[in-house]
């Protein structure tokens, strides 16, 4: 379904799942990530589902866990996105070692690529202006580099009108030497969770029967929900 206008970027909490019909195709990016003719055509008959678990940790950085399933095979993967532009390297069965980096930014001032110099123009294009986002969160990027395949890969984050309807979109693009690939992926909402903070600070997520459960380093707290 589309997102409803309270679901933005500084709360992607809940089910999402990947819209083929809202989304170019994604064989010419995978070729040009190595990815072979049997696992591309595995990967455009599958159905992608992402379980997103966002929040802020103690020194207020806003941190992405994305734990995805697949149809046909393939093996699930969890992503971290943590939005304070610090590496993170992250295994996949699919596409290798890489090292992620992430932050929100402001694509419509001076926002600069991750390989240096500024953003690939149609990477800025094409989003809604988001009333209900926070000041300076309208966006989120994401540099990606494989070295091992010799790739980069740049991403935004938003909103975007699809189809006549509001929808979570990414673009991104793929670079390899002097070649280069892009498209844009529409998601679809499915459901979205509830959250709330305890007294510390630390963020806490719905469980079942009712509790909410605050978790730290050496420390667990389990409150009633209220």
């Amino acid at each position: 379904m589309a997102a409803p206008p309270e679901v933005a970027l500084t709360d992607l909490n809940g089910y999402w799942v990947m819209s083929k019909s809202l989304s170019d195709p994604l064989d010419p990016v995978l070729a040009l990530q190595g990815i072979n003719w049997l696992i591309r055509k595995i990967v455009s008959m599958a159905t992608v589902t992402m379980h997103v678990i966002e929040f802020a940790d103690e020194n207020g950085t806003t941190n992405i866990t994305i734990e995805q399933t697949a149809t046909g095979g393939i093996k699930g993967e969890t992503e971290v996105r943590k939005l304070d532009w610090s590496e993170v390297p992250h295994s996949s069965g699919v596409f290798g070692e890489m090292n992620n980096r992430s932050r929100w930014t402001d694509i419509r001032s001076s926002a600069e690529s991750g390989g240096g110099g500024p953003l690939h123009p149609w990477l800025t294009e094409g989003w809604l202006e988001e009333k209900t986002a926070e000041e300076g969160k309208e966006h989120i990027q994401n540099w990606v580099v494989n070295e091992r395949s010799g790739w980069t890969a740049e991403q935004i984050w938003g909103f975007a009108e699809v189809s006549g309807e509001r929808h979570h979109v990414r673009k991104f693009l793929v670079k390899k030497g002097e070649e280069e690939a892009k498209a844009h992926q529409g998601i679809k909402i499915i459901s979205t969770e509830k959250r709330r903070r305890c007294v510390s600070h630390f963020y806490i997520a719905q469980i079942p029967n009712a509790f909410f459960a605050c978790a730290r380093v050496g420390k667990v707290q389990t409150l009633m929900s209220g």
